[in-house]
């Protein structure tokens, strides 16, 4: 039993990976000492997903059940069952030859039937004007990206778009430029929706979030100020709308896009760039 233990401590230390969650993944020996099972704890306030690169590799070790390279954890749980593997002839050489890396994620990997159809408030108040500086796959910052920019004032209150729950949120920066190494210094509110999709509303003043991790919001409550930092050329609000992604394509995310209630179509739009959009309700 001494070898499996080694040879586990040894594989953790080498093969496993984190991503931006405090999720963890550990191991417990049955009583019987010929089961190896591995359990994640998930604190964080959103359900987290762990992607495996690839299938362990085991000897005259067998799967309890089939292995899944995808596994989603739900909000602050503790022992989430992942995987067992059980000894097959204790007379023969045995152990885990690759427990594979993972990386871990914001959300549910395994949704893919999201709410095409859910219209959208324009992030600002009633009575506003903003122009749409740029849309879908724009040529700036939104290359291969469904995301927004509405060119706005800096201390301009933005309200949700969708309700939702609030599940990240920076608002420390106070800097940014027009090049990518301010990429890391936006201030944002993240939001999580009921169907899966995620919200960022990027870009926000310093000390600008009028809401709490963890808050529960409605559509249309104030959420924040806009204001100019990280990678920015000029006052704005950057609102993108996605689903998580494993893909190396959509590096970690799938940008969708999303219909809006404008004074034009109360019905619902995709928002074209350099159009001016006034809230009537």
């Amino acid at each position: 039993m001494r070898r499996l233990f080694q040879l586990f401590l040894l594989v953790l230390g080498l093969q496993l990976t984190f991503g931006q969650t405090k999720t963890k993944l550990y191991y417990e020996v049955s009583k019987t000492r010929d089961t190896i099972t591995y359990f994640a704890d998930n604190p964080e306030i959103f359900p987290v997903s762990i992607s495996f690169s690839e299938k362990p590799i085991l000897e005259n070790m067998r799967f309890e059940r089939p292995f899944q390279n995808r596994y989603v954890l739900n909000s602050e749980t503790v022992k989430n069952k992942i995987i067992s593997f059980v000894l097959m002839n204790k007379s023969k050489k045995w152990g885990v030859k690759l427990m594979p890396s993972y990386r871990t994620f914001v959300g549910d990997l395994t949704v893919s039937a999201y709410d095409k159809d859910y219209v959208y408030d324009l992030p600002f108040k009633k009575g506003q004007t903003f122009e749409l500086y740029q849309g879908y796959n724009g040529t700036f910052s939104h290359q291969n990206e469904n995301a927004l920019d509405f060119i706005m004032p800096e201390g301009t209150e933005i309200l949700a778009a969708r309700e939702g729950k609030v599940i990240g949120m920076v608002q420390h920066n106070k800097s940014g430029c027009a090049t990518v190494k301010c990429a890391d210094l936006g201030n944002y509110i993240k939001i999580l929706h009921s169907d899966g999709t995620i919200a960022d509303y990027f870009h926000l003043q310093h000390n600008g979030a009028k809401v709490k991790l963890g808050q529960e919001i409605q559509k249309g409550e104030l959420i924040g100020l806009s204001g100019n930092t990280g990678w920015s050329n000029g006052p704005h609000l950057h609102f993108v709308s996605y689903l998580p992604s494993d893909s190396a394509e959509e590096r970690g995310r799938k940008t969708i896009k999303t219909l809006f209630k404008t004074d034009q179509m109360p019905k619902g739009e995709y928002l074209q760039a350099k159009a001016k959009y006034y809230k009537n309700y």
